[in-house]
């Protein structure tokens, strides 16, 4: 029988529907109201996106480890576990590039991956970053403690850590195992990819393998002694400027269409092999005269297991050459056998960083992949060259992951100064005291392994930390004491190296910004240099107008502004040999690259076909550009096999404290562990007499007199002079010399009594001072 029910009873199941329908309309508007207010990014990343607000993303305050899979701690064990084997069985085999290979695993992912085996980091590119930034900065303690310990040995280093990564990662994998932990299951398509067209699918899957066969083709109809007077990329010709737009507009299709992880990874894994191998390929050697005095510091340290010379600035920051030094000792090989294909190496690892930088400030996988890419293709600065800021570059973009992910926030008490700044910041959930701790230990490892290996780079990151403290964003601000004590006691003892070489604090930012403007005399240099100059420009006032759009919330691109443009800060404190502006290029362009992507693909991801080409098209001008910059002097910077032999030769048979003078700088020197016995006096800098105002612009044989005099003023008991055919394109290129200066000058040479020849190759001829 139906229950009966009372009047106000049947009054309230009459209202009770129409009250909550108008309860649930009005609940939508709030939501709508709020969504509208706070303008957050919307967590599915297909659906719209305002190109702004860009701000660090909300992290969990102590993020607790859970069976769920999205906890890749059994992934980092099982990591660890095969790197450390990886380690111990490359001192078991035969020495070589197997053994090399395998020592690079341990050295890029071991100690890394056994701490993230630990660490409930919920995002993989985030984590896979951090392990791979504390690998290798863990990877140089051993290096740098032995040798000034005098107790260097790079197989037991090398095998302590392969063990120690081994034993970690099976000890957490079981650990893991046992208590429930699973297998992450990685997600390689999105459920929220929106429905796309035949051609909208497989046109960038036919457009990548056709960009990367052409460039293949290209490179085999080149050699070096093809390369132009405007760089390599117009000598390998209209195939490979077909490969870049191909390139471009396959990377734009798929990120403006369907945004599939794999494909954009395999477009952003093509652009650093097209702008890093392709010289190596062709040339078959490590680039640049300059880089050579590298490989004979790392030579020094695996010969002589200790430093030698306290007043040479290479081995008073030690770092990246020690850990080379262990690698070459261990796997039989000798550095120039493998340091060509550094950039390659560094390129790849900055892509990974980067990826992980932009991932702190949104969650949308285009911004992300656009940064990444622009990154990439705009880094005319060799940043990853065989040298110690190659090393360095990945670990600061590591280190100012840590920093926004769990050091930043909205300041705790506000000015006037800073509500202007910070205007719009979001809160965030503050993360508890035991997890700023650790984040703040990592940073100080990987910044002490910085700082022990480049004289620069500390310097430049702690601008924008300062900054960061007095307007409260970075917390706690003891990091910065934290890290500027460990500079200072590191930097103090060593100033006096520095200054000697370089003019410090001289304030005259305008001149430090120059570059080698002033050098300009010859229409190819000054055509790489424009097109290098407009991408720095466009990419800079770009990201201005970003800041702009944002200026009456300025908070919610402040962070990545601040890492973006207060590098420039630091061109008051000198030239640096005339690089410095190319390293703050280099140090703004991953947050200019972010800045600038949140305009280009932080809005509607859908976009038309004219959009999609157009911005295909752009893409690949972009990356002309940066090749241009990067290559538009490979002619000069190619380093050709007869002078490697030539100079080989000459530090092997030359008389101990000799003096080497070369014409011009471009020879490889001091590439042999025994370069401190010759030019003393001089062992940090090449003795040139182009550079030498009182030879510049007029060397010939009419000369030799002079020369003769120059020479045995610097009183060494044996002198020797190199002139090479590499030399004569410097000059040339640079328009430094005359045109028929250098064929002169050895007309005169090879028939004057006080010279004669050491050493005679095509080329190359080394002549010896008579006594």
């Amino acid at each position: 029988m139906a229950q009966q029910r009372s009047p106000e009873t049947e009054a309230t199941a009459i209202v009770a529907p129409v009250t909550a329908s108008v309860a649930q309309r009005a609940l939508k508007k709030k939501k709508s109201d709020v969504r509208k207010s706070t303008k957050q990014w919307p967590t599915n990343t297909a659906a719209r996106k305002p190109a702004l607000p860009l701000v660090p993303q909300r992290v969990d305050p102590d993020p607790k480890p859970t069976v769920t899979e999205t906890d890749a701690r059994l992934e980092f064990a099982a990591a660890a576990v095969v790197a450390g084997a990886a380690g111990l069985v490359a001192q078991l085999i035969p020495h070589g590039g197997t053994r090399l290979m395998l020592l690079m695993v341990l050295i890029v992912v071991g100690p890394g991956a056994a701490v993230m085996a630990f660490a409930p980091v919920r995002n993989r590119l985030t984590a896979w970053s951090m392990a791979a930034a504390l690998s290798l900065s863990a990877s140089v303690a051993p290096a740098v403690l032995t040798l000034w310990l005098h107790v260097w040995n790079p197989a037991a280093s090398l095998g302590g850590l392969a063990a120690a990564s081994l034993l970690t990662g099976a000890v957490q994998a079981v650990r893991l195992t046992r208590s429930g932990v699973r297998w992450p299951r990685p997600r390689l398509t999105d459920p929220d990819q929106p429905p796309a067209g035949r051609l909208t699918r497989w046109l960038p899957l036919v457009t990548l393998p056709a960009a990367l066969a052409l460039w293949i083709i290209a490179m085999v109809r080149t050699s070096a002694s093809d390369i132009g007077a405007y760089g390599l990329s117009s000598t390998l010709g209209v195939p490979f400027l077909v490969a870049l737009a191909l390139l471009g507009v396959g990377f734009t299709t798929e990120l403006f269409g369907r945004a599939r992880p794999l494909v954009l990874t395999a477009g952003l894994l093509a652009v650093p092999a097209i702008m890093q191998a392709t010289v190596p390929i062709v040339s078959g050697t490590v680039e640049y005269a300059w880089t050579y005095k590298h490989l004979g510091v790392v030579e020094l340290i695996r010969d002589n297991h200790h430093l030698i010379d306290s007043s040479d600035i290479y081995q008073q920051w030690p770092g990246f050459f020690a850990l080379l030094a262990m690698l070459s000792h261990v796997s039989g090989l000798d550095p120039i056998s493998f340091a060509a294909w550094s950039s390659l190496a560094c390129m790849l690892l900055n892509a990974l960083m980067t990826a992980a930088l932009a991932r702190q400030f949104t969650a949308n996988r285009r911004v992300i992949a656009l940064t990444a890419l622009l990154a990439q293709m705009s880094m005319w600065v060799d940043i990853g060259y065989f040298s110690p800021q190659g090393y360095v570059y990945p670990l600061m973009l590591a280190f100012w992951v840590i920093v926004i992910r769990w050091m930043t926030g909205p300041p705790a008490r506000v000015g006037r100064l800073n509500r202007w700044l910070t205007r719009d910041m979001p809160e965030r959930a503050e993360p508890s005291r035991a997890t700023q701790l650790r984040a703040g230990a990592a940073a100080t490892v990987i910044f002490a392994a910085i700082v022990v290996s480049h004289q620069l780079t500390p310097v430049m990151m702690m601008v924008p930390l300062v900054a960061m403290a007095v307007l409260g964003v970075l917390r706690p601000r003891l990091l910065v004491v934290v890290l500027g004590v460990v500079l200072v006691a590191f930097l103090a003892p060593r100033m006096g190296s520095v200054s000697s070489q370089y003019t410090i604090f001289d304030f005259n930012i305008f001149a430090n910004a120059s570059g080698n403007a002033k050098s300009w005399s010859t229409p190819e240099q000054e055509f790489s240099a424009l097109v290098a100059r407009a991408l720095a420009i466009g990419l800079w006032a770009t990201a201005l107008f970003a800041v702009w759009r944002a200026r009456r919330r300025l908070g919610t691109v402040l962070v990545a502004a601040l890492l973006a443009y207060l590098p420039i800060t630091t061109l008051a404190g000198g030239s640096y040999g005339g690089e410095a502006i190319y390293r703050v290029y280099a140090f703004s362009l991953p947050f200019t690259a972010l800045l600038v992507a949140t305009l280009w693909a932080g809005g509607k991801p859908h976009r038309t076909w004219y959009w999609k080409i157009g911005s295909g098209l752009m893409a690949a001008a972009l990356m002309f550009a940066g090749l241009q910059g990067l290559q538009g002097q490979s002619r000069v910077n190619v380093v050709s096999r007869g002078d490697i032999t030539a100079a080989e030769y000459l530090y092997a048979h030359a008389a101990p404290d000799a003096g080497i003078i070369l014409v011009a700088p471009n020879f490889p020197t001091k590439l042999a562990a025994n370069y401190g016995s010759y030019n003393k006096g001089h062992v940090s800098v090449d003795i040139s007499l182009v550079g030498d105002p009182y030879f510049t612009g007029n060397i010939n044989s009419s000369r030799l007199a002079d020369l003769k005099t120059y020479v045995e003023a610097m009183r060494y008991t044996t002198n020797y002079l190199v002139v090479s055919d590499s030399m004569d394109r410097q000059t040339t290129y640079f328009g430094t010399l005359p045109a028929g200066s250098l064929t002169s000058l050895t007309d005169g040479l090879s028939t004057s009594t006080d010279w004669q020849v050491f050493y005679k190759a095509p080329g190359v001829v080394i002549y010896r001072l008579v006594p």
